[in-house]
């Protein structure tokens, strides 16, 4: 089948960099792109009109958590651990985790994926679903939504242990342990590639930095070489990481990936901002810092600027990090699971770290939700509309409150859209949003069911936090409720 569009504009690819074409259109034949430019004189069978629209590569998500992160929502804000440099890890997040049951896995899963999907988001690096929902169950779910998603199980041989206070450290549970984890996620590979039409891309995640030895990140290190799949693993995503890496090893989480070895083209770092030389971290860096390793290796950092603006805490800079030669992608994280969103706090964020109007610009930003995602997917399909790439496609109507009066699309977009502006995604060649309605799922059913889930879960947090606080004594209401006195 195929489909033809025609927008007010069409970010287009020619070979380098992005181009925005005015009056164009886009032709799919099956899953790929066929035609883009500023008119086609064949046949198509199904048109799609958006003569206000921007019609854009589908965005890249290079770090979520979807069967978790919408616990989040309205509990970790304007909260967090003092002791733990503001962070919610190890401490609130844990025991809001360890209240949730199956049930809520599957139902917060279905609406993380539908999010990204209704905020023009067309692929995702998804970290958790297995460890939560098994296999079968996340493939079935990744294909009834129609996103395009990278999986694996998590591989560690060490887990956060917490002795007095607030001494966090590692506990190592033995090297068999972790390599047992690493043949689970080959197993997947082999089992799961080509899964859900080509859309599943499996891939082996390293969990923490700080949870994975020396020899299990060689170890995962020659699997990926073998197996030539993407690799992530959670560093530099905290104060407390990066001084347990520092009395373990005197390395910050940065040179410990290059000592392994796992740094390198194919790995994404998620999060990535407790280098050295950042002011929370106070550590110097020596020729050039974690920046130039980053650079010189080729891996991509996945910035995902609003859980930690959240606490108090940013990248120093996206701009910088970009200037020192580092591939940049962007993620969500935490809810709201909206790239739209994240992209504009990843401008500002890093405006504010500069000091300067410059960082951050908006082509730079929506260049690390493509390409840059893609850079790190190591997918020359993805990321751009150009022919002969793969199907994803995201419209944004400009004739919106949000949008008017516009003169720059891409300038826009990042300042002023936001998700309900997103019209129409389409992933591999398949609408999958339609006039802004999710085409499969039941969206009001979807919402009755998380808003259930997090009821029962906030009901059982007592049961999980060491201090049996309750959700409204650990994340307090904003205004006490009118019966209380």
């Amino acid at each position: 089948m195929s489909l033809g569009i025609r927008g007010r504009f069409v970010v287009g690819f020619d070979g380098v960099e992005h181009r925005i074409i005015r009056d164009g259109v886009i032709v799919v034949e099956g899953n790929r792109i066929k035609h883009v430019g500023k008119g086609y004189d064949d046949k198509v069978d199904r048109w799609i009109d958006a003569p206000t629209g921007l019609v854009m590569p589908g965005l890249i998500n290079t770090h979520i958590h979807a069967a978790t992160a919408p616990k989040d929502k309205g509990f970790i804000d304007d909260t967090g651990a003092r002791h733990f440099y503001m962070s919610s890890l190890g401490e609130n997040l844990t025991a809001l985790g360890q209240a949730m049951r199956g049930p809520d896995y599957e139902v917060f899963s279905k609406f993380s994926i539908a999010e990204c999907l209704k905020s023009g988001n067309t692929t995702i690096v998804e970290i958790g679903m297995m460890h939560n929902l098994g296999a079968e169950k996340t493939v079935e779910i990744i294909d009834q939504l129609g996103i395009r998603a990278t999986e694996s199980p998590n591989v560690a041989d060490g887990v956060w242990d917490r002795g007095q206070g607030a001494d966090l450290r590692t506990k190592w549970i033995g090297l068999e342990a972790g390599l047992k984890k690493l043949d689970e996620a080959e197993k997947f590979v082999k089992t799961y590639t080509g899964a859900c039409g080509g859309r599943l891309m499996p891939a082996i995640y390293g969990d923490t930095v700080d949870k994975c030895s020396a020899e299990l990140q060689k170890a995962i290190r020659a699997k990926a070489n073998e197996l030539k799949v993407p690799v992530t693993i959670h560093a530099g995503q905290w104060v407390v990481e990066f001084n347990n890496m520092i009395r373990m090893y005197r390395r910050t989480p940065i040179e410990f990936l290059s000592d392994t070895g796992l740094l390198g083209p194919d790995l994404i770092v998620g999060h990535g901002w407790a280098i050295a030389g950042h002011p929370l971290v106070s550590y110097p860096p020596v020729d050039g810092g974690d920046l130039a390793i980053l650079a010189k290796s080729g891996a991509t950092v996945s910035h995902d600027p609003l859980v930690f603006a959240k606490r108090g805490n940013k990248m120093h800079s996206h701009t910088a990090y970009l200037k020192a030669g580092v591939n940049v992608s962007i993620g969500t994280d935490t809810v709201p699971q909206d790239l739209l969103n994240e992209m504009r706090i990843a401008s500002y964020t890093s405006k504010l770290a500069d000091w300067d109007c410059h960082s951050g610009a908006s082509r730079d930003i929506f260049n690390s939700a493509t390409l840059g995602g893609a850079k790190g997917l190591g997918r020359k399909d993805l990321g751009r509309l150009a022919p002969g790439a793969l199907a994803d496609i995201a419209i944004v109507d400009m004739e919106t409150f949000n949008g008017v009066p516009y003169r720059d699309p891409i300038k826009n977009l990042i300042n002023s859209s936001q998700r309900a502006d997103v019209k129409w995604v389409i992933v591999d060649g398949e609408v999958v949003v339609e006039e802004g309605k999710l085409t499969t799922i039941n969206e009001r059913k979807l919402l009755k069911d998380v808003q259930k889930a997090g009821e029962d879960i906030w009901a059982r947090i007592p049961e999980h936090h060491y201090l049996k606080q309750t959700a409204d004594e650990v994340s307090p209401l904003a205004f006490r409720l009118w019966e209380e006195k």
